[in-house]
């Protein structure tokens, strides 16, 4: 406890002094995300390149990927541009991205009409072409490859920031970290970094001074290769927006959802990071840029994308709308008719959305088999299957101001009974409710745990953009900060302690059998232990304040494992090297014939002989030279699974990007039996294999601890 209480003080001392960040993740993370940006909520992001001239995929794919699609295997893109631009080259195609009809300030004016508080431009995709003066593109690729020099003949970049800086709108940039076929990325991606991805960035940090800088393209090589420890601490430390500029997550492999600044899931709608502050993006319909290919009815109504934004900022995220411009510099009329509508809400509503935090629950389900949609037909929220409750689905949205103590509550659909139920709510006598689409007070009554309220009958002449709905309670939601658990197995790993620190002045109550916990509940006063594995719920509780959402975790332990005294054992892992042909997953990647078998200096691909469908299996021994309760980790592209002395550890199994997942294990002195398998699906691979001792850093685990 005091240890997590020590920590706690540390990054608030780094906030409140301002004090120079060291190229370290520790160092890096403990940097708070500019208010500015948790205050803004929503965002628009523009991918608009030379890959808005043939402005085409097939449907559900991304029409910015061109270029590559053209280059590798993609066949309905290779004929699409055969058929349409004969035997010109994608870098031909620079010469039609003109963007003659390009109104900055038009497009500023719209960005503002639509209530986005920042945007995001693509400055470059991963086919390299910069919309600002690049002197390296020009150098590297050997021609001119920059909006000055070909095509639009001038700086998109700088002509779209100057507008926005002239609205309320901040403006941010995306930048891809690699691309594709660059010759120097393919020739020597080490010094792609320092001498094309570096000062490509630097330009563009001190010549533009963005409020948001987006890096993508992360995931080919480690954060190591990019520098982006020492580049995120100049941007910290010495850049001119050092004290306001917003970054995202994706600064290497293995790094998105684990460091950097905000995490960026990408149509990942149910992905939930409640102690990390984060941003969703998608596009308007499928495609991030913009696809002639989509109809009308492949776009998102208004209504799902207000629930859309709505969903994240009620669970404390930001949402990013994607919208594609066309190659003469017109936003489709279609994108500008949401974003406008949007706005239109958003001049209603904002206030429940602006400056909002999550509140202690998030959303209100409903009960019964129900699926809401809106007047296209579009299903404004994924169906969740509850087996207490059968179908449910969010029927409130709770969002909270906490400089106001407002809580506000959104609901999609208006009662047939002009009657909304909150559930588990009691307000106070005299409590004022009000409704936002008509500014009117209104009347409820308590129903026991419940709060009843009356709305006003429905009238399409008083209530405008009937998106969503929101209803205002003032002076009333307060809560308490939920407690964070911390589980020490350092002492004994059958036998762990828990403890709890708080962040205000307050009371803790937890219980050890999954139920829910009350006044009644054991109060926390020191650390206690456990001797079997439980579910531990705690709640904080404080005078005059709710109390706080519930801390839940499943805390197991742990049998020894003994280790083994063995002679004769020679440094490096065993491995056998399978290539399937089809069907390829967990179980019939390994049911295949052996195509090689060695000895590995460590548990790595470097022995793969083609470039993807293919498997691996690493046996051996893993020498430990202290007891302990150790910390595995598998990073892995596509599935993984790592043993110790039989024992299913880690399980990491699943087609998937790049993804870490870990286990524990509590190993005596000596060798344990470890075995790793690993299947490649297709697309990119990765697989690294991490630990760390309990209270340690996590490492890459070393060849020298390995033998067979």
């Amino acid at each position: 406890m005091k240890k997590s209480v020590f920590i706690f003080f540390l990054v608030t001392a780094q906030c409140l002094f301002a004090q120079n960040y060291q190229p370290n993740w520790q160092s890096l993370d403990s940097r708070p995300v500019p208010q500015w940006f948790k205050d803004a909520k929503f965002g628009i992001f523009i991918h608009w390149g030379v890959y808005s001239v043939p402005a085409w995929c097939t449907k559900g794919n991304y029409a910015e990927w061109y270029q590559y699609g053209l280059q590798t295997t993609d066949t309905a893109r290779q004929k699409f541009h055969k058929e349409n631009y004969g035997n010109r080259s994608y870098y031909d195609l620079a010469n039609d991205f003109k963007a003659e009809l390009f109104n900055p300030d038009a497009w500023a004016k719209l960005f503002e009409a639509s209530g986005a508080k920042y945007i995001v431009l693509t400055s470059k995709h991963h086919d390299g072409f910069t919309l600002w003066p690049s002197k390296e593109a020009d150098r590297d690729w050997g021609f001119k490859w920059n909006a000055v020099d070909v095509g639009p003949k001038r700086d998109l970049l700088g002509d779209l920031f100057k507008a926005v800086r002239k609205t309320s709108v901040h403006a941010g940039m995306y930048y891809s970290l690699y691309e594709w076929f660059n010759p120097l990325w393919l020739k020597d991606k080490n010094k792609f970094a320092i001498e094309h991805t570096w000062p490509q960035m630097k330009d563009l940090i001190e010549n533009y001074k963005p409020d948001v800088f987006w890096t993508d393209g992360d995931w080919d090589v480690p954060a190591e290769t990019w520098k982006s420890q020492e580049f995120l601490a100049w941007l910290y430390n010495e850049s001119p927006v050092k004290d306001k500029i917003v970054v995202n997550d994706r600064w290497g492999s293995g790094v998105r959802f684990k460091h950097g600044g905000i995490y960026t899931p990408e149509y990942q709608p149910d992905l939930d990071f409640e102690d990390h502050y984060w941003e969703e993006s998608r596009g308007m319909g499928y495609s991030y840029g913009y696809n002639r290919e989509e109809d009308a009815w492949d776009y998102n109504s208004t209504q799902s994308l207000v629930l859309q934004l709505i969903d994240k900022v009620s669970r404390g995220g930001n949402f990013l709308l994607d919208i594609g411009p066309d190659a003469h510099g017109k936003i489709p009329p279609i994108m500008q008719e949401r974003l406008l509508q949007i706005g239109d809400w958003i001049k209603i509503n904002g206030e429940a959305i602006y400056n909002t935090t999550r509140w202690k629950e998030s959303s209100q389900w409903s009960s019964g088999n129900r699926n809401y949609k809106d007047r296209s037909g579009d299903m404004l929220l994924k169906i969740t299957i509850n087996p207490d409750l059968g179908y449910a689905v969010k029927e409130i949205f709770y969002t909270y101001n906490a400089n106001t103590n407002s809580l506000y509550a959104i609901f999609p659909q208006y009662p047939d009974n002009g009657q909304l139920t909150l559930k588990d709510i009691s307000l106070p006598t005299g409590t004022n409710v009000s409704f936002l689409s008509t500014n009117e007070k209104l009347q409820w009554n308590d129903a026991g745990k419940n709060t009843l309220i009356q709305l006003p009958e429905y009238n399409p002449n008083k209530i405008k953009a009937p998106y969503a709905f929101v209803i205002k309670i003032d002076n009333y939601g307060k809560f308490m900060a939920k407690p964070v658990m911390d589980v020490d197995y350092n002492k004994n790993a059958s036998k762990p302690s828990i403890s709890f620190y708080v962040t205000q002045p307050a009371i803790v109550r937890y219980t050890t059998d999954g139920s829910e916990p009350t006044l009644e509940s054991t109060l926390y006063i020191k650390p206690f232990s456990i001797d079997k594995t439980v579910i531990i719920k705690a709640k904080t509780f404080g005078k005059g304040v709710l109390s706080s959402n519930t801390t839940t975790q499943k805390v197991k332990t742990y049998n020894w494992m003994k280790g083994m005294n063995l002679t004769g054992l020679k440094p490096g892992i065993s491995y056998k090297y399978y290539q399937p042909d089809k069907d390829i997953n967990m179980i019939t990647s390994f049911k295949t014939a052996v195509v090689n078998t060695g000895v590995a200096d460590n548990i790595s691909l470097a022995k793969k002989q083609r470039t993807e469908k293919f498997a691996f299996e690493f046996t051996g021994y893993i020498k430990i030279t202290k007891d302990g309760m150790y910390t595995f980790y598998t990073q892995s592209d596509d599935g993984s699974k790592l043993f110790i002395d039989d024992e299913e550890v880690v399980d990491n199994d699943g087609d998937h990007g790049s993804t870490e997942v870990s286990g524990k294990a509590a190993l005596k002195k000596g060798y344990h039996k470890i075995k790793v398998i690993y299947y490649d699906s297709g697309g990119g691979n990765v697989l690294k294999i991490l630990f760390n001792a309990e209270g340690k850093d996590k490492v890459e685990l070393p060849g020298s601890m390995l033998f067979h």
